[in-house]
């Protein structure tokens, strides 16, 4: 018995959009889009179609590359409506692949910069010092002063250096972590002569005796003591029942007693053997 050998199944070839129609629109300049709207990977060249801002495959990258026919809204239905604008519209790549990749290094820099993970935490509410330690209340110390004056230092020699940092609209991850500390160390010493400054306020300030202060509110205390006094107006409330004091069968009630007392005890001696 012969057997019929196993054909060979093809593997499933990629789709690809083959066409040699090219529109007759201006072809679109890819120096004049936008970073995030451009993608140069090597075998995934895409764009944002400037027509209906759709991300659009380019085709014909080793010849004249174009943009793909493709749909602007309801794709994937069953009545798409085609993008006639943009579709098999010419594409000049006038950007080199490595400088593209360094922009779009840099802006991934600049929004991480933007999300820092980092915690700031906030200043908790400054206690009053007490009268009595106002002559002891330090203002900013030496140390503090310097370590201002470097983190400064530290921030405007970053910016001589960095072409980032430079421009003054962004900041790259270096950058902001010295602004970051840079900021802390002059809330410290803002925070150092808040507390001088709040001392040296409440010792000038004039203290009220505590007479003085009663003075002042004792007629409102008068009065309110007045009126708590007052019989309200209206008839007074009626008598309540009498609450029984003894029992009515005294009995019963002592026999009650005494079954009580008993299982106490039996209950007591059962905890003290076990």
């Amino acid at each position: 018995m012969s057997t019929t050998p196993v054909m060979p199944k093809a593997s499933k070839r990629r789709r690809k959009t083959r066409t040699k129609t090219v529109s007759h629109r201006p072809p679109i300049i890819a120096s004049d889009l936008a970073v995030t709207e451009l993608d140069l990977t090597p075998g995934k060249e895409h764009l944002v179609c400037p027509e209906c801002s759709t991300w659009v495959p380019i085709t014909g990258m080793l010849g004249t590359p174009k943009l793909v026919p493709h749909h602007r809204e309801r794709a994937k239905t069953g009545a798409p409506l085609r993008c006639t604008a943009g579709s098999n519209r010419q594409v000049v790549i006038d950007v080199d692949a490595a400088a593209w990749g360094e922009k779009v290094a840099e802006v991934d820099a600049t929004a991480v910069g933007r999300r820092s993970g980092r915690v700031n935490r906030k200043p908790r509410t400054v206690v009053p010092t007490p009268v009595h330690r106002v002559a002891s209340v330090p203002g900013p110390s030496a140390r503090l002063l310097a370590a201002q004056t470097r983190a400064r230092d530290a921030v405007n020699e970053h910016r001589k250096v960095c072409g980032v940092c430079k421009t003054g609209r962004t900041r790259c991850p270096i950058g902001r972590e010295l602004e970051i500390r840079m900021g802390h160390t002059d809330a410290s010493v803002r925070l150092a002569h808040e507390q001088r400054e709040s001392a040296l306020r409440a010792a000038a300030t004039p203290s009220i005796p505590r007479s003085q202060q009663w003075r002042r509110v004792a007629p409102d205390v008068s009065r309110t003591d007045t009126r708590r006094g007052m019989a309200p107006v209206g008839a007074a409330p009626a008598e309540a029942r009498s609450v029984p004091l003894t029992p009515n069968d005294v009995t019963a009630h002592e026999r009650r007693q005494a079954e009580l007392g008993k299982q106490y005890a039996l209950r007591k001696t059962a905890t003290t053997a076990a």
